[in-house]
């Protein structure tokens, strides 16, 4: 196998992991502000669980790729 095949093999498996880091960062912060707040409105459970979801997800997406040999 070639370099370009491996790379594109293992891309799917980064991705996987990088969302479900995001995913349960945003469950978890949407949870924690919810439940802090009391009125519980969805704008203001949102947006924060949307902005560290994201975070979360771009930092691990980089991670992964990063720590991956060449």
């Amino acid at each position: 196998m070639n370099r370009g095949s491996q790379c594109d093999r293992s891309q799917p498996k980064l991705r996987v992991e990088a969302i479900v880091f995001g995913f349960i960062a945003a469950f978890v912060t949407a949870v924690a502000v919810s439940w802090s707040t009391p009125d519980g409105n969805l704008v203001v459970t949102l947006v924060p669980a949307l902005v560290v979801g994201l975070t979360v997800y771009g930092v691990a997406l980089w991670r992964l790729r990063r720590g991956e040999p060449e």
